[in-house]
C-alpha cells in the first residue's frame, strides 16, 4: 500500500523528476569527465614553512631535475654539440672533367696586355694536363670545407657524413678554399708563392668546397642528445624523511617534494588505489557543489528553476566547460590557462543575472581545480579574473564594454600571476613570459562570448542585454512605427520607461529589461490609436458613437492586438510578458461605471470589461503596470501640484493591491513605498511642479 502511495505521489511530480534528471545527469558527466587517479594532499610554497608534520618518503622516488637545471643541460647540449658535414663526391668527378677546358675558357677572356701568358706548348700548361687531375684528387679527397652560419675555429671538432660513414675530424684536417689554392701552387712552383697572378685567379675561382654544413644531421643529434637528457638526479628510499614540520620549503625541498608528489600520483594515483572508492567519493563531492547550485536556484532564482530549459542550459554550460579542459589537460605542450573560463560567467551573466554567474563560475572552478596543476594558484586566479568580467558588465549597454572587460582580466590575470608568482618564489626571475602569453591568449579568447551569445538566443530563444539595448532603441523598426500611427501611445510609454527604469534602479531588478517593456507594452495601440484619448489630437471622440461595452471590448483588445504583433515582429517573450501583464485581470473602469450609470437595472457581465490578464509576476512587470496607470492618470489632472500627484499616486497603486494584481510577483510593501516616492518625485518634476514646504 505504501509502495502505491509512493508510485501515485512520483507520479504526479513530472516537473521534480525532470529537474532531478537534469542534476543526476550534470553530476554523472562531469564525474565521467575526470581522472580517476590518486592526489597529492599536502600544498606547499617555495620559501614557505611546510605546515604539516614531519614527511618521510612513501616509496621509492627519482629526484626531478629543477625547470632551471634542465633549460642549462638543454643549452650545454646546444652550445657544445658537434656540427655535421656531408662529403660529396660529385664535386670531384666535375671539377676533373672540367679542368682543362675552363682553364683555356679563362685564357681567352685575358685582355691582350695581360702579363699571363700560357698556350699548349707551356711547362706549367703541360705539367697542369698531365698532373691536374692527380692534384684535384689530393685536394677533394681531403675535402675543402664550407663555413656554417657560424664560422669556425681551426681547433673545432666536426662530424664528417661520408658515404654513410661518421667520423670526427678536426676543422684543420681540411682545406678552405685559401690553403687549397695555395697546395696547388706547391705543385706547380714547389712553394706556395704564386708566380702568376693570373693563374692564381684561375684556380680561387675554379676551386669549390666539397664538405657542405649539414643542418638536418646537426639538428637530428642535437634533438637527439636534448632527448637524452635525464629527467631526474639521484634517488630517495622509501622511508627517508623529507622534510620537518616548520621547516622552509627550499628550492631544494621542493624538488624532492615535487618529485614525490608526481611520482605518487603516477604510480599510487593509476595502479594501487580503489578506483571505486576514487568515484564514488567524486559522485559525493560533485553533487554536493552541483547541489549548491540547485539549492541556490531554489532560494534565490525560483524562476530559473522553475523552468527546466533554462536550467538544463545552465548545467550544460558547466558539463561543457568541464570536458572541454579535462580534454585540453591532456594534451601536451598546451597549457590548460589557454582555456577561455570567463566565457561562462559573460554569458551567464548576459543572460540571467550577476549573482548566478559568480555563484556557477565560483563552483566551476573548484570542479576545474580538481583536473589542473596547482590547483589553489589557479582558483584565485580564474576566481578574480571572472569577478572582474562579471562586475565589469553588470550594465551591459554598449559592445565595445566587451572590449573594455577583455583588456580588464588581461591585467587582472597578469597582476594575479606575478603576484602569486613573486610570493612563492620570492624573486621576479620565477615569472614566466611564456605563463603571462597562455593568460593574454585566454583574455582575448573571451571574446568569442560575443557571437556564443548570438547563437544561444537564436537556438534557446533567450535575450540577452545586447538584444535588449538593440530593441530598446527608438529607431527600432516597431518603435518608429508607433511613433508615426500612435505619437500619444509613443510620447507615453517613453515616460513610462523613465518612470519604471527608475524605480527599478532603486529597488532592484533588470533595468534594461524594464525599459524595453515598458517601451513596447502599448503597440497593440497602433491597431486602434484613434479609440485611445492621447492619440485623439482633433478633439473628436469616436467612443461617442459606441456603446460602453464595445468601447470596453476595443481598449481590452489593444493587449492582444500588442501580442500579435509583438510575435510578427518577433520580440522575445520576457519582452510580451509585459504586454500581457501591464493590466493585469483589472477593469476597464471608466467604461464600466459608466454603463452601471447610465443602465442601473440592467444585469451587467463583468468579464466584458476586465482585461484578460495574467497579473504580473515579477517585480519589473509589476513596476511597469504601476507606472503605466500613474502616467496615464496624471494625463487627466485638471491641476497639477504636489498634493494632487501624492493623492493621485497613492490612490492608484493602493488599488491596485486591493485588486491583488501582486500577488504573483517578488514584491515588497517596502518596495512600493520606495516606487511611490519615485513616482511622485518624478511627475514633479516632468510637471515642474515646486514642493510645496510647511511655513
Amino acid at each position: 500500500m505504501g509502495f502505491n502511495r509512493l508510485f501515485f505521489y512520483l507520479s504526479n511530480q513530472h516537473n521534480l523528476i525532470v529537474r532531478l534528471l537534469i542534476f543526476i545527469s550534470s553530476v554523472v558527466l562531469i564525474t565521467l569527465s575526470l581522472p580517476r587517479e590518486g592526489k597529492f594532499k599536502y600544498e606547499f610554497f617555495k620559501g614557505k614553512e611546510w605546515m604539516h608534520p614531519d614527511y618521510t618518503a612513501p616509496i621509492d622516488f627519482a629526484i626531478k631535475k629543477s625547470e632551471a637545471e634542465l633549460k642549462s643541460e638543454i643549452a650545454f647540449v646546444e652550445h657544445h654539440s658537434r656540427n655535421y658535414y656531408q662529403f660529396d663526391d660529385e664535386v670531384l668527378y666535375q671539377k676533373q672533367r672540367t679542368l682543362l677546358a675552363d682553364l683555356n675558357v679563362f685564357m681567352t677572356k685575358l685582355s691582350p696586355d695581360s702579363s699571363f701568358i700560357l698556350d699548349k706548348t707551356s711547362k706549367v700548361n703541360l705539367l697542369i694536363a698531365q698532373k691536374g687531375a692527380e692534384w684535384l684528387q689530393t685536394i677533394y679527397s681531403k675535402g675543402i670545407y664550407q663555413h656554417p652560419t657560424t664560422l669556425l675555429n681551426a681547433d673545432d671538432i666536426v662530424v664528417e657524413v661520408r658515404n654513410n660513414i661518421l667520423q670526427e675530424k678536426s676543422v684543420n684536417d681540411y682545406y678552405s678554399n685559401e690553403t687549397a689554392v695555395k697546395e696547388i701552387a706547391l705543385f706547380i712552383y714547389g712553394k706556395n708563392d704564386w708566380k702568376d697572378a693570373q693563374l692564381k685567379l684561375f684556380f680561387e675561382t675554379f676551386l669549390s668546397p666539397n664538405v657542405f654544413y649539414s643542418e638536418k644531421y646537426t639538428d637530428s643529434s642535437r634533438d637527439k642528445a636534448k632527448a637524452d637528457i635525464s629527467a631526474t638526479r639521484g634517488m630517495v628510499s622509501k622511508g627517508e624523511l623529507i622534510i620537518e614540520k616548520g621547516e622552509i620549503v627550499t628550492p631544494e625541498k621542493y624538488q624532492l617534494l615535487d618529485s614525490v608528489r608526481s611520482e605518487f600520483e603516477q604510480q599510487l594515483g593509476i595502479m594501487k588505489i580503489n578506483k571505486n572508492l576514487v568515484l564514488l567519493g567524486q559522485i559525493v563531492l560533485f553533487s554536493i557543489l552541483m547541489g549548491m547550485l540547485l539549492t541556490f536556484l531554489i532560494l534565490l532564482r525560483r524562476d530559473l528553476f522553475e523552468d527546466a530549459i533554462k536550467l538544463s542550459f545552465l548545467f550544460s554550460l558547466i558539463v561543457v566547460e568541464v570536458f572541454i579542459v579535462s580534454l585540453l589537460s591532456k594534451v601536451d605542450n598546451i597549457s590548460v590557462y589557454l582555456f577561455p573560463f570567463c566565457i561562462l560567467p559573460i554569458i551567464i551573466r548576459a543572460f540571467f543575472d550577476t549573482r548566478l554567474a559568480l555563484i556557477a563560475h565560483l563552483l566551476t572552478m573548484i570542479i576545474i581545480g580538481f583536473i589542473v596543476p596547482n590547483p589553489f594558484d589557479f582558483f584565485i586566479i580564474q576566481l578574480l579574473g571572472g569577478m572582474s568580467s562579471i562586475f565589469s558588465i553588470v550594465n551591459l549597454r554598449k559592445r565595445s564594454q566587451l572590449f573594455i572587460t577583455i583588456a580588464l582580466l588581461f591585467l587582472v590575470y597578469v597582476l594575479c600571476y606575478v603576484s602569486i608568482t613573486i610570493v612563492a618564489e620570492g624573486q621576479l626571475s620565477a615569472i614566466k613570459l611564456t605563463q603571462i602569453g597562455w593568460l593574454g591568449a585566454s583574455a582575448s579568447l573571451s571574446l568569442f562570448s560575443y557571437p556564443i551569445i548570438y547563437i544561444i538566443e537564436k537556438v534557446f530563444g533567450f535575450t540577452s542585454d545586447v538584444s535588449l539595448l538593440e530593441l530598446s532603441d527608438s529607431n527600432n523598426p516597431l518603435l518608429r512605427s508607433m511613433a508615426l500611427k500612435a505619437p500619444g501611445t509613443f510620447q507615453h510609454s517613453l515616460q513610462v520607461a523613465n518612470l519604471a527604469e527608475a524605480a527599478v534602479a532603486k529597488v532592484g531588478g533588470n533595468s534594461l529589461l524594464t525599459r524595453t517593456g515598458a517601451l513596447y507594452h502599448d503597440i497593440g495601440k497602433m491597431e486602434t490609436a484613434r479609440y485611445f484619448i492621447e492619440n485623439q489630437l482633433t478633439g473628436v471622440n469616436p467612443h461617442d458613437e459606441l456603446g460602453f461595452d464595445e468601447s470596453a471590448r476595443i481598449i481590452i483588445s489593444h493587449v492582444k492586438n500588442g501580442i500579435q504583433l509583438a510575435r510578427k515582429y518577433k520580440l522575445p517573450e520576457n519582452v510580451i510578458d509585459f504586454i500581457r501583464t501591464h493590466h493585469g485581470n483589472s477593469r476597464v473602469q471608466y467604461f464600466y461605471n459608466s454603463f452601471l450609470k447610465n443602465y442601473p437595472s440592467a444585469e451587467i457581465d463583468e468579464t466584458a470589461f476586465r482585461y484578460p490578464g495574467p497579473i504580473p509576476f515579477s517585480r519589473e512587470t509589476a513596476i511597469v503596470m504601476m507606472a503605466d496607470a500613474v502616467e496615464a492618470t496624471s494625463r487627466s489632472l485638471k491641476e497639477v501640484n504636489s498634493e494632487k500627484i501624492d493623492k493621485m499616486v497613492e490612490s492608484i497603486i493602493n488599488q491596485q493591491i486591493a485588486d491583488n494584481q501582486f500577488i504573483n510577483s517578488s514584491i515588497t510593501f517596502k518596495d512600493i513605498t520606495i516606487i511611490k516616492k519615485i513616482f511622485k518625485k518624478m511627475l514633479m518634476n516632468i510637471y515642474h511642479v515646486r514642493m510645496e514646504y510647511p511655513k
